[in-house]
């Protein structure tokens, strides 16, 4: 038996397949970029120390180079996170931040340090009142 599928609207008619969109999708919409003009930076003392764009390894001159993800702030309107439901929950997204080693100077001293850089983009929630 052939059965031949008649619907004006084929996505309505249960006789066809339906996409199954099962994607992986970020709430929070970020960008990752190499950074190199670094110049000044957060230690893990709180410190704000100088970062040298420079780096001698065997009398030869090397950049210094950090692979950091931020939050995207190019939606408009949008200070929600994306696919959350805002009538129960409010979310925002966030930098989290990591530290990475990097060739800093503080107060005339030349060091190697832990310096912060951004690393994600995350989804901070919290509950709504109940009463709203």
């Amino acid at each position: 038996m052939v059965i031949i599928c008649q619907c004006s609207i084929c996505r309505l008619c249960p006789l066809h397949p339906k996409p199954q969109h099962r994607g992986v999708y970020s709430v929070c919409e970020s960008i990752s970029v190499w950074v190199g003009n670094k110049t000044k930076a957060t230690d893990i003392l709180g410190n704000e120390v100088t970062v040298l764009p420079d780096v001698n390894i065997n009398n030869v001159n090397k950049k210094q180079y950090f692979f950091e993800t931020m939050c995207h702030s190019g939606r408009s309107g949008g200070s929600g996170c994306l696919g959350i439901d805002a009538r129960h929950w409010n979310s925002y997204c966030t930098n989290s931040h990591t530290f990475v080693r990097a060739l800093t100077s503080f107060k005339n001293l030349v060091a190697w340090r832990l310096i912060r850089i951004n690393v994600a983009c995350v989804c901070v929630l919290s509950r709504k009142s109940w009463r709203q």
